[in-house]
């Protein structure tokens, strides 16, 4: 069936594969706990402001402009929610129909 050497080769390729996934498996741990950590979304979210001023602030407008509705009529932000979760649709309908393929 198979020689020796054969052998030989086939344990040596199946530690190279066992080291290879110790190694993938401590990569692995050492990302999932740089992800749960707090100062790693901090530092995320803060570089993320600094590349899109813009953007964070429209997103500040948008999000004063709800705290604000939310403060005033507790129950209109649902109306409001549900008329744009409709557009939402509406609008991932027309990117599966139109976008790219």
């Amino acid at each position: 069936m198979f020689g020796q050497t054969e052998l030989d080769r086939l344990q040596q390729h199946k530690q190279l594969l066992v080291l290879q996934s110790d190694a993938n498996r401590l990569t692995l741990s050492a990302d999932l706990q740089r992800l749960r950590s707090g100062e790693f979304w901090q530092n995320e979210t803060g570089q993320i402001a600094r590349r899109h001023p813009l953007l964070t602030a429209a997103l500040a407008v948008g999000a004063g402009i709800v705290a604000f509705k939310v403060v005033r009529q507790p129950g209109a932000l649902l109306g409001w929610l549900g008329g744009l979760s409709g557009a939402g649709s509406a609008l991932l309908s027309a990117w599966k129909l139109f976008g790219p393929k």
